[in-house]
């Protein structure tokens, strides 16, 4: 389930007119994050992005006309994400709506507890997916989920308030909304040696409660070049573009997508795609989790005995 349901750059083999023009030294958009707000309505212990500034909302005509150039480009799906929650952005349903149109794939990541009040059931029916953080259950007993047509995917991240009535909580929206996955991570808030531990504890721990469940790991490592950015590229509600979403969990960024991680505004992102690129440096990302995507542009980029396969 892992390989379906989250980002591997295994998926690239199937865009080898991506691949084409990575060989090319060209980056192409497939995928786009976007953070549209910081507005969140919990306020959880292990949030990564918890010093930002949380009255800010991406500008709808800036983020149209983006998204729009990159569909030129060859962009093919859009993430709404965090963080904030995309839910409280003011322009959401404009917005999905306006994807829709473009004949864009869109997925949505949210704690759900204002899906029902915030979004019309006509643009839940648009996303081909919906990943619900069930970190709301570490303050509600439940949450509301509407029906989609999409795939529902449920995911968890176990911190200090993971406790037998959370998880039970939990088991009871899995009975009730039949999701296609419940994704566990650990918390990432965490140093490399922490982390290595909480993946092997919680790997072993989730592989035992067998499906729906998974356990995803976090490996932080720091790759030799950074490329990802021009392929999935993160959009702030800060109205700049950063080069990945896990940039926030690196030890200099200070509890925010910190400033020295900017890879340009959203006015210039299109300009990017018209030169060959350049790799982002990686020099303060040492929680990069990114890091199979980039090794494998990288061989793209420099093939040795590539014909020995």
């Amino acid at each position: 389930m892992k390989k379906i349901y989250t980002s591997t750059g295994m998926k690239l083999i199937h865009h080898p007119e991506v691949v084409n023009k990575i060989k090319e030294g060209f980056g192409v958009p497939i995928s786009l994050q976007v953070g549209p707000t910081s507005r969140c309505n919990l306020n959880c212990s292990f949030c990564s992005n918890s010093k930002r500034k949380t009255h800010e909302d991406l500008d709808e005509e800036l983020l149209a006309c983006t998204v729009k150039e990159l569909r030129y480009l060859g962009l093919k799906t859009v993430e709404w994400t965090g963080g904030g929650d995309p839910t409280m952005y003011a322009y959401i349903n404009f917005i999905i709506s306006y994807c829709h149109k473009l004949g864009l794939e869109q997925g949505m990541i949210t704690n759900g507890i204002l899906l029902r009040q915030k979004v019309a059931q006509e643009n839940l029916d648009r996303l081909s997916w919906l990943r619900v953080s069930m970190n709301c259950l570490d303050y509600f007993s439940h949450v509301d989920i509407p029906p989609i047509k999409g795939t529902l995917g449920f995911s968890y991240v176990m911190n200090e308030k993971t406790d037998d009535f959370v998880l039970d909580r939990l088991q009871n929206m899995i009975d009730k909304y039949n999701p296609k996955y419940v994704r566990i991570v650990p918390n990432c808030l965490a140093t490399k040696e922490v982390q290595e531990k909480n993946n092997e504890l919680w790997g072993k721990v989730v592989s035992e409660w067998g499906k729906p469940y998974f356990f995803q790991e976090k490996v932080f490592d720091t790759p030799k070049e950074c490329y990802w950015c021009y392929f999935k590229p993160f959009i702030l509600h800060d109205g700049y573009v950063y080069p990945c979403s896990s940039v926030v969990l690196n030890s200099g960024s200070e509890g925010k997508f910190h400033e020295k991680y900017r890879f340009s505004t959203v006015k210039d992102l299109k300009a990017l795609y018209r030169n060959t690129m350049e790799p982002y440096p990686t020099k303060n990302c040492d929680h990069c989790v990114f890091k199979e995507q980039n090794d494998l542009v990288y061989s793209i980029l420099n093939p040795e005995m590539e014909n020995f396969v």
